[in-house]
């Protein structure tokens, strides 16, 4: 068996075969007839593999404008400063409900004491940034009705709603990565307005007719918005979207003794609790990031060359990876090629990309896609129906030897005998599959062409060869 890799050949004899590819690729009309499978040609000592390894990938960002975060079961809050992506700015906004049955209060007994937020948050909730730093959070009221228009299909991370003065605010510091037990959890408590919490209190001793009817108090009261105090970026925090809005009040018996309990307002509809993403770009490698100019339009693309010779995938804030294969029909039109052989794509991600701290997803998937840069089916292994997620091999110490790997034996049986005139449009798409990735906002940094082999993505393709090779 002869394995030849393409790009450690001499340079002469290299630039004879790709003008021989040039001139099959302009004159020849072969259309070969393959068979693909999982059982290959055993190696005998006189079967001849090829192995094309130094195929040109075209790697470009599409950036949609908008991702569903609406029930996503977490209200993400707070912000950090990434290198690569810029500020990233997350808002939780959550429309609540009464409790189904008010308390009986007794004014001679009963003393209203104060109103905050409580936010749980669980081992293995979804958080990204630097954990050391203490933030402070802020909570507004939404300043009008939390409602669909009538075209809107629902809520994504470019919506957000008019928002009134800060009514709470206090400091949150929380340790995710202690070894804890699943069930542990830790609670933040924000304090909010004195005077809101006295004024909701009374409804409820007077069974007011706000508090009684769900819809007359959504529109004395629309929800919260919680996000990040300016000037205190570090991390964001995904909570249980099962957040509490709490009035606390003492119930003071004829013993003397006071008992502390609490009215909790929860979340109503899951499907209207979101997350609003703002970004500001300025200073990172994607500052000049394509942005599409109608709702109509494809998501545009930014090539690799015009942000720093690398593409970015990160589905919450809308980056996906595209990668194409110009010349990649050329195989099937060399005149040794008889049929392929499993075909693999390895992803390097950029090795000063990711740390303990801003770590990689342990999922991207890799979708089918064409000229409108949408993300397709999925691309599956040979033999198997089941998408594919990248194999993630981590290394912290050794970062190159970290890569997400795919088989795309499939896609390329297809490819190097597309000829149509949307051939150079036709490719692949990396993202972090959706039901984890409008969650979470870890992303992946992948060099283009333009770094050594041992750096870049890189596409392995490989044919059994009518002859050996030298």
């Amino acid at each position: 068996m002869t394995i030849i890799h393409n790009h450690l050949r001499k340079e002469l004899l290299f630039l004879f075969l790709s003008l021989t590819a040039f001139f099959f690729l302009a004159g020849c009309q072969k259309q070969p007839s393959l068979t693909f499978g999982i059982t290959y040609v055993p190696d005998n000592g006189q079967t001849n593999i090829v192995v094309v390894d130094s195929s040109t990938i075209n790697m470009s960002t599409v950036y949609t404008d908008s991702t569903a975060t609406a029930a996503t079961g977490y209200l993400m809050v707070g912000s950090y400063n990434d290198a690569f992506l810029g500020l990233m700015n997350s808002t939780g906004y959550i429309q609540l409900q009464p409790p189904p049955v008010l308390p009986t209060l007794n004014y001679l007994v009963d003393t209203y004491d104060s109103i905050g937020m409580v936010m749980i948050f669980k081992t293995n909730n979804p958080f990204y940034g630097d954990t050391t730093v203490t933030q402070t959070y802020q909570v507004r009221e939404i300043d009008t009705l939390f409602q669909l228009t009538p075209f809107q299909p629902g809520w994504y991370s470019n919506r957000s709603l008019p928002l009134g003065p800060v009514i709470g605010q206090g400091p949150v510091f929380i340790t995710p990565t202690r070894p804890t037990t699943t069930e542990n959890t830790d609670t933040v408590m924000i304090p909010m307005d004195y005077n809101l919490g006295q004024q909701l209190y009374n409804m409820v001793y007077n069974k007011s007719d706000t508090m009684t009817t769900l819809t007359t108090f959504q529109e004395y009261f629309p929800g919260l918005a919680i996000s990040e105090a300016p000037g205190s970026q570090g991390n964001i925090y995904g909570f249980r979207d099962s957040s509490i809005m709490r009035i606390y009040y003492r119930e003071n018996n004829a013993g003397g003794v006071s008992i502390t309990k609490y009215i909790d307002f929860t979340l109503n509809n899951r499907s209207f609790q979101f997350n609003s993403l703002t970004t500001n770009r300025a200073g990172s490698p994607i500052a000049n990031l394509k942005t599409p100019t109608s709702s109509s339009q494809p998501p545009p693309l930014t090539s690799s060359a015009q942000t720093g010779h690398a593409s970015f995938v990160q589905t919450i804030g809308g980056l996906n990876v595209k990668l194409t294969f110009p010349y990649l029909n050329a195989i099937a039109q060399r005149p040794d090629y008889i049929g392929l052989l499993p075909s693999e794509l390895t992803d390097i991600p950029l090795a000063n990309s990711f740390t303990t701290t801003y770590t990689l997803p342990p999922q991207v998937g890799v979708y089918n896609t064409d000229l409108h840069n949408l993300i397709g089916a999925p691309v599956l292994a040979v033999g198997t129906g089941v998408p594919q997620t990248g194999n993630l091999a981590l290394n912290y110490f050794l970062p190159l030897q970290t890569s997400y790997t795919y088989d795309v034996t499939n896609f390329v049986a297809n490819q190097i005998v597309n000829t149509s005139p949307g051939a150079d449009s036709t490719g692949l798409i990396l993202s972090i599959p959706y039901t984890t990735g409008r969650a979470t906002y870890k992303r992946l940094v992948i060099a283009d062409q333009t770094y050594a082999a041992n750096q870049r993505i890189i596409l392995s393709v490989y044919y059994i060869s009518l002859y050996p090779h030298q």
